[in-house]
């Protein structure tokens, strides 16, 4: 099955020779490129000096130095209102299923807010965000989660997959949805060895459509090789029946190395098909705070013409720019989607993330 590209202008060619894609005009041309790097490098730049700094006792009494009172005031006090309204959100759902006198420190209930920016050779630059939240309920004794989230395939994506997807609309084999989900989600104790939970829910929309999925994994140990197989039986009211199957293999190399190879089948009702993926990822970990990832991606359906119908080459730096809930990525990105001939196509994806909860607040 073909699939095409959603906004994304394809390179230029100039007879049968094909035009290189990362050059400096990609980074200058609109000048958003550009801007993008900077900002990044800026942030990283910031964290580390104040990492270097050393930092001296301050008498008490005095007032913190002003640079830190712009971080707290821009920051910190609005990342604990919002924290706090989450936690708050989160103690009033779980009292609705059991004692609302309990006491506890914390229900661990997060949410994540993405926002991202992506420019595209040629000047096209576009924007979006998304939010998730998990929101847990202790009178259930844990078992029961309350989920939101954007796309109701996004729970089993990778982060390869998900970066194709903040680009062209959709990873290769999935469906486009931005759409909200809301889901109730039960944990379940180990099986033989297995991992299961089950989730049933609603998308938010005029319309109420159903949705219950299944999910079972277990993990296997050899030596330094981590194998997981996992399947994923989903139905909506929607688009009917689908059955996804990983097989991830994983592998430290080093201390700072890390080896994973992803493969994926995902089977759809719809198409009477799997659509294919095979994922590798070298990850490095110079420090605790930064994680630098290349991500080789072949996807492809498995009728009528077994052969993969989309490349994808990436290159993600995540970097924890701000105490333990405030983090950026910078990842350019080729794709060589069979629909334009398998010329690249390159962006470049600047994204911030923030994550809100009372575990995140600063003790006193």
């Amino acid at each position: 099955m073909q699939r095409r590209l959603r906004k994304i202008k394809p390179a230029k060619t100039e007879g049968p020779n094909i035009r290189p894609i990362m050059t400096p005009a990609f980074f200058t041309r609109s000048g958003t490129g550009f801007v993008l790097v900077f900002v990044a490098m800026m942030v990283v730049s910031s964290v580390k000096a104040d990492e270097d700094e050393p930092v001296a006792a301050e008498p008490s009494g005095e007032t913190p130095p002003p640079r830190h009172r712009v971080r707290e005031k821009l920051l910190d006090k609005p990342h604990e209102i919002l924290s706090r309204g989450v936690e708050t959100l989160s103690r009033d759902l779980d009292a609705l299923l059991g004692d609302p006198n309990r006491l506890y420190d914390s229900t661990g209930s997060t949410a994540q807010l993405r926002a991202r920016i992506t420019d595209f050779e040629g000047g096209h630059t576009e924007g979006r965000a998304s939010v998730n939240a998990q929101i847990s309920l202790p009178n259930t004794e844990d078992r029961l989660k309350v989920a939101i989230q954007r796309g109701l395939e996004s729970a089993t994506e990778t982060a390869a997959e998900r970066d194709i997807r903040n680009v062209t609309g959709a990873a290769p084999g999935r469906l486009s949805d931005n759409n909200f989900y809301l889901g109730l989600k039960a944990l379940a104790a180990k099986v033989v060895g297995v991992q299961l939970s089950a989730e049933a829910g609603v998308r938010v929309r005029s319309t109420p459509d159903p949705y219950a999925r299944i999910r079972a994994f277990r993990d296997f140990t050899v030596s330094a090789w981590t194998f997981r197989l996992a399947e994923t039986p989903l139905w909506s009211n929607a688009d009917g029946y689908s059955a996804l199957t990983e097989a991830t293999l994983d592998r430290p190399l080093g201390e700072r190395w890390h080896f994973r190879f992803t493969s994926k089948a995902n089977w759809r009702e719809a198409t009477h098909y799997f659509d294919l993926g095979q994922l590798v990822s070298l990850i490095h970990t110079p420090d605790p705070k930064t994680s630098v990832t290349l991500d080789l991606g072949a996807f492809g359906p498995s009728e009528p013409d077994p052969k993969p119908t989309f490349y994808s080459i990436a290159l993600r730096t995540r970097r924890q720019a701000y105490r333990d809930w405030l983090y950026v990525e910078l990842t350019p990105q080729l794709f060589y989607p069979q629909t334009n001939g398998y010329r690249p196509v390159a962006s470049l994806m600047l994204q911030v993330e923030v994550l809100f909860g009372d575990r995140y607040l600063r003790t006193p």
